[in-house]
């Protein structure tokens, strides 16, 4: 029963122990066949929201770090 089949299980009945190569050629397969437009919110540019997402979490990512240093001193 494919329709009550999660992705997980079918991963790990058929397609964990394929080959590599085989694995890897399923995978363009499948993304291959996802439509561009499937692709919601896709853009190359960032914007004000992206930065300071992007900074807050390289901030806060680097406030952990030295944290981290201070305890192992």
């Amino acid at each position: 029963m494919i329709g009550q089949t999660t992705a997980e299980t079918l991963y790990r009945q058929a397609i964990k122990s394929l080959p590599v190569s085989q694995r890897l050629k399923l995978a363009t397969i499948i993304l291959n066949d996802i439509p561009s437009r499937a692709v919601t919110d896709y853009n190359e540019e960032w914007t004000e929201e992206d930065m300071r997402e992007a900074s807050f979490y390289s901030l806060r990512r680097a406030a952990l770090s030295f944290e981290e240093e201070g305890e192992s001193a």
